[in-house]
């Protein structure tokens, strides 16, 4: 089902006719502005650009809905949890290389052949190989139901052990890891300038006192420093070449550590994203942080544009997203989380300075600029959670619900992320429901736009097309794995591939469009890449 809402309130108000406020609804938004010491590519960070906005400025593909054969799916087994694949900048031959890190392992991967190149392990004692993964996922897919779900839980724990779900590339082709004992990675090829040469670790740096925690995401400032957070609330800049670094802490932060025996629960616990004015905008369990990147040293100082704002938290974990940059160029200035409700809500801050005749929205924080509930059009719904960051394009704002229609009776609902990560295809596990919300300039309002509650998108990271329009996700159907391509005005479906078995699982990883309008994405045990005939 889709419910749309229509633009004719709009049109009505300003005065448009209907043809001219089509143009309007379908003129191309302003994109980030591109920072041009992250690598060239479509895909040089975690969420597209510094802005961490999940919508690129590439053609994505348009087709019939079908199955796809074996023949049009790419699939490279790379090491458990690889997680988030990232694109280089092209070598002086013209070629590029994927990069990703494990469980397990680095790996670095040939572009155009979608071969192997070199893999340095990060532990040498596991055996995890090719023929483990297909034995792991028969064990998730198949057999007794508690089996199947105590299998399952062993795999979500090693996700815990992928090391950096945030990793960049930089304009010199060096792949980037934050680490959780508190360093900074970095790797690049053994001989400069050649894309087929073997992996060598150039920086290992551990970042120095007194700053305190796991590494819970990176980011590239425009200036060319390295941003890192921790989940104790440290915000840290460093040059590239580790010989310079300047720390702040967040407003708010706990004196000491905390959640040190969950990785997922940290004062921090997701990436960040920066502007090119130099401000970090970074989520805490109960605060949204803007704090200014000076060039040397940090700023919390309102008149330099920093700030901190409250946001609901009745679920305690706070936010499960990265904040996304909303509007560039003339355009409002907003950020964007989901809040840490159990019914969560999609949140709106002004980034920069609050418009005077703004006059806040009743019970909150005056810098709140838009709140409403992500309830999948159903106003009863009493829980719907997401730990994927919004995925913005212009005023556009998605959300997917990850939550479990059910879990059997005998466990918990800290186990929901197994089910909806790796049994989502499983029919009593399969969450539905993804929302579209709109903020609309001319009235500050935050309103739904459309929600689709016939398609799944239970883990993944979803990717907007600036060039066609188009959401892509994975999802989940008649106890098989998809990719989902969703029209981002309307909410409708375009079309949808059928890919089949587990071994097609996103497991909480983005989808990518490449160069080439195809769509990749690293899966529990591999990466995956869809290349369809015609």
């Amino acid at each position: 089902m889709i419910r749309k809402l229509s633009l004719s309130r709009f049109t009505l108000a300003c005065g448009i006719p209907s043809i001219l406020a089509s143009a309007v609804a379908f003129a191309q938004p302003n994109m980030p502005p591109a920072n041009a010491y992250l690598a060239d590519s479509p895909y040089p960070i975690t969420h597209v650009t510094s802005a961490q906005q999940g919508a690129v400025d590439q053609l994505g593909p348009v087709s019939d809905s079908r199955r796809l054969s074996d023949q049009e799916i790419q699939y490279q087994y790379i090491g458990p949890n690889q997680l988030i694949v990232t694109l280089s900048g092209q070598y002086p031959d013209g070629r590029r290389v994927l990069w990703s890190a494990g469980a397990d392992r680095v790996v670095k991967q040939d572009y155009d052949s979608f071969e192997m190149i070199d893999s340095f392990m990060t532990r040498e004692d596991q055996g995890w190989d090719s023929e483990w993964a297909e034995e792991r996922e028969r064990k998730v897919s198949s057999g007794f139901e508690p089996l199947r779900i105590i299998n399952a839980i062993q795999e979500m724990y090693r996700f815990a052990e992928a090391g950096s779900l945030y990793p960049l590339i930089d304009k010199d082709n060096r792949f980037y890891l934050g680490r959780d004992d508190g360093n900074i990675v970095a790797y690049g090829d053994k001989v400069e300038g050649d894309p087929s040469s073997p992996i060598e670790q150039k920086y290992n740096y551990k970042i120095a006192a007194p700053v305190t925690g796991r590494v819970t995401g990176i980011n590239m400032s425009y200036d060319g420093y390295l941003i890192a957070v921790t989940d104790d609330g440290w915000v840290v800049a460093m040059s590239r070449d580790f010989k310079q670094q300047y720390q702040a802490k967040l407003n708010f932060a706990p004196e000491q550590s905390q959640n040190k025996d969950d990785p997922l629960n940290g004062w921090v616990r997701n990436s960040f994203a920066v502007d090119e004015k130099g401000l970090v905008y970074i989520a805490s369990t109960e605060h949204m942080h803007a704090i200014k990147w000076t060039g040397n040293g940090w700023s919390k100082a309102p008149e330099d544009g920093a700030w901190s704002a409250p946001y609901s938290n009745s679920k305690g974990r706070g936010t499960g997203s990265t904040p996304s940059l909303m509007g560039f160029g003339d355009e409002d200035k907003l950020v964007a989380i989901t809040d840490g409700d159990d019914l969560m809500n999609l949140t709106l801050f002004w980034r920069e300075a609050i418009p005077e005749t703004w006059k806040g929205l009743p019970g909150e924080d005056r810098r709140v600029a838009g709140k409403i509930a992500a309830n999948m059009g159903n106003p009863d719904l009493k829980e719907v959670q997401s730990e994927q960051s919004v995925a913005v394009y212009g005023y556009g704002a998605v959300i997917v619900n990850n939550e479990p229609p059910s879990l059997p009776f005998y466990l918990p609902n800290m186990f929901a992320p197994v089910f909806a990560g790796l049994l989502a295809n499983e029919d009593e596990y399969r969450p539905l429901g993804i929302q579209k919300f709109q903020w609309n300039p001319e009235n500050r309002t935050l309103e739904e736009a459309w929600v689709n509650v016939d398609v799944s998108s239970p883990n993944s990271v979803p990717i907007i097309s600036a060039q066609n329009n188009i959401l892509y996700t994975a999802g989940t159907r008649d106890g098989e794995w998809t990719m989902e391509a969703i029209d981002w005005t309307s909410g409708k479906e375009k079309f949808h591939w059928i890919l089949g078995p587990n071994k097609y699982n996103t497991n909480f990883a983005p989808i990518a469009i490449d160069p080439e309008g195809r769509l990749t994405y690293d899966s529990t045990w591999g990466r995956v890449r869809l290349n369809p005939e015609g």
